[in-house]
């Protein structure tokens, strides 16, 4: 029998399993809901995501996870000592050899087969990551400020309350976010967000980020937030080369929905600010660096073939 890789990449929106053999061959695939132990559901319904979508792909390939060489899950929410031990508890029992990291791992194979170098996935939320020869850190969520989807809609939603209350530029948001909430005026916006009772979710902020970037070349203040956050996430990227003892040119490696296409406002702004870094886009999904995590901590070494092969086969 072949070694068999398993990864899984969990995050706010959705979930991805897969297992894969060393030269990549994708040999299952499955695909659920929220995996942050973080999120509103709890921890609890994100166990039951991730061993749930674990049961699905190995059932789908007939194998068991003592099948498995080795797994490796990058999950969303993995912040602290005590999140990785909850995981720990709940996946050791049942595989020989695994990881678990941040979901913001996921993504730096997809930029360098080393593993070495700095990831960006910017989704609904950010994940940000480093590994170099000195450390790996994952920029834990509660130091950033508002990034990925969910933070420019925020910062958006803020811009319309000051140019209301006289103290921000005049926007267009003014008149374009009310109508995505159910609200006919920015009063309104404000008290179907924050009242009690509120159904308002982060996914479902998220969601509203095209609405904003739409005006980026309409409206000086949408793109003032969008080199914000641009300036921002390349300070952030500056600490983690610094960290993990990263020297140039150091690769850093860009994907997630906000930035889907190469021309993505927001890729288009980092490609301002990062200087002289290696900015690469990816439009590969983070599975796809996981399932490399996996075959590279098994003990095979993934080369560009294997690489190749794992993309024509998740895209």
């Amino acid at each position: 029998m072949r070694d068999v890789f398993l990864a899984v990449d969990a995050g706010n929106t959705k979930t991805w399993a897969g297992l894969t053999t060393a030269d990549g061959d994708l040999i299952g695939l499955a695909r659920g809901g929220v995996g942050d132990i973080y999120a509103p559901a709890g921890p609890e319904a994100a166990k039951a995501v991730v061993l749930g979508l674990v049961g699905d792909v190995l059932a789908s390939a007939d194998l068991e996870p003592s099948d498995v060489n080795h797994a490796a899950f990058r999950l969303a929410g993995v912040d602290w000592p005590v999140d990785e031990q909850f995981w720990r508890t709940t996946l050791k029992p049942r595989f020989n050899s695994l990881s678990i990291k941040n979901d913001g791992f996921a993504l730096i194979r997809c930029g360098r087969l080393d593993g070495q170098g700095i990831s960006v996935v910017l989704g609904t939320g950010a994940a940000l990551a480093g590994c170099g020869p000195d450390k790996e850190w994952a920029l834990s969520w509660w130091l950033q400020h508002p990034l990925g989807a969910a933070g420019l809609v925020s910062e958006a939603m803020r811009a319309v309350y000051l140019a209301q209350l006289g103290m921000g530029e005049s926007t267009k948001l003014s008149a374009v976010l009310p109508p995505l909430f159910g609200a006919s005026t920015p009063e309104e916006m404000l008290e179907l967000t924050t009242a009690r009772g509120n159904t308002f979710t982060f996914a479902a902020q998220a969601a509203l980020a095209p609405a904003v970037l739409a005006l980026v070349d309409d409206d000086s203040v949408v793109a003032q937030l969008v080199n914000t956050q641009a300036e921002r996430i390349t300070e952030y990227v500056g600490s983690l080369a610094r960290t993990c003892g990263l020297v140039g040119p150091v690769t850093v490696v860009v994907g997630g929905g906000l930035v889907r296409e190469p021309d993505a406002p927001l890729f288009a702004a980092l490609r301002r600010t990062c200087g002289d870094l290696d900015l690469r886009h990816s439009q590969d999904p983070a599975l796809l660096g996981a399932l490399l995590d996996a075959i590279a901590e098994g003990g095979a070494t993934p080369t560009e073939a294997t690489r190749n092969r794992l993309t024509q086969k998740l895209r």
